[in-house]
């Protein structure tokens, strides 16, 4: 028995170096750094997408592609940038377009507001925690008020609902351990003077509010990532923030400041309390994965054709 596994492992290991011989010899045998540069090529094209530059980007994304069908093509190793090649190639997809060509929804670059990743956890009223993706109208929650203090709301709409688009997200780290991802232009309460930012220029070790204990509290930033991540929803309280991951956030994106936000969609606050007093369920219909509630969509034109200065026009 024992004479037959031997044999058995011997054809086995002849089959396995026939075949290593018969194929076509891999390019980086002899100078391994090609790979590594067709990695660092990767990360360098990412860089560029988040600083909105998109022709670099997709000139880049290019180069990458080629560098890793040319270089690493039957290599151990070259599974090591499959990962990133995969991920390029989908952007280059989604964003790169003929010249002239109008940037297509779809790119995670593009300048349409986002909002919350779907990952990402809301503090309800209850003491309960619900995905964000999972939330709906109606929902009681746990928001921030004007006076930094902590109160129940209820969520009026979702925004936008976009389970399955990707984007850039800014993932915020505390020294406690919070984290919360936000798109760039994304407002985040903060501790200072202009009491909300944008996710894409907070800092380390700016102060933002965690809740705690029923209180908000104010805690340093650690770090601050890029990632990109599938699934951004845009939920709306009546007081336009929200407690995400147990820190607070605004509900509003992509104009200059969080109080013209609020001050803009007053009417939709105003609507919905009144169809309330009528016992009208839900003021404002929602379709998961429906994308951005038309009702926004066409006060985000408006605001494109008459007012174009509110509006953040930073792709990132």
């Amino acid at each position: 028995m024992s004479s037959q596994i031997y044999v058995f492992i011997c054809v086995l290991i002849s089959i396995i170096i026939q075949l290593s011989l018969a194929q076509v010899p891999c390019s980086l045998e002899d100078d391994p750094i090609q790979l590594a540069e067709c990695a660092q090529l990767d990360v360098q094209a990412i860089i560029q997408a988040a600083k909105g530059n998109l022709k670099l980007f997709c000139n880049l994304a290019e180069r990458y592609m080629e560098c890793f069908k040319t270089k690493t093509r039957n290599c151990i190793g070259g599974s090591i940038a499959e990962g990133g090649f995969t991920e390029l190639q989908n952007l280059a997809q989604w964003c790169c377009v003929n010249p002239g060509s109008p940037e297509p929804d779809e790119c995670p670059l593009n300048r349409n507001p986002k909002c919350f990743s779907g990952d990402d956890f809301v503090s309800m009223a209850n003491g309960e925690k619900k995905l964000l993706r999972e939330l709906r109208p109606g929902d009681r929650v746990l928001v921030m008020n004007s006076q930094k203090q902590v109160e129940e709301d209820e969520v009026i709409m979702i925004l936008d609902s976009q389970p399955s688009r990707p984007a850039l997200f800014y993932s915020i780290e505390t020294e406690t351990g919070h984290r919360v991802s936000l798109t760039g232009n994304h407002f985040i309460a903060v501790n200072h003077n202009n009491h909300f930012v944008p996710a894409n220029q907070i800092k380390t070790h700016d102060m933002v509010f965690i809740h705690s204990q029923g209180k908000l509290q104010s805690v340093s930033v650690r770090n601050v990532s890029e990632e990109y991540k599938v699934g951004y929803f845009t939920p709306m309280t009546s007081q336009g923030t929200l407690i995400v991951n147990d820190m607070a956030a605004s509900c509003y994106a992509s104009v200059v400041s969080h109080s013209l936000a609020h001050q803009v969609l007053a009417p939709l606050r105003w609507w919905y309390r009144f169809a309330k007093l009528f016992a009208v369920e839900q003021p404002f219909e929602y379709t998961p994965a429906g994308g951005i509630h038309w009702l926004p969509q066409a006060m985000l034109q408006i605001t494109e054709k008459y007012l174009p200065s509110v509006l953040v026009k930073d792709s990132l």
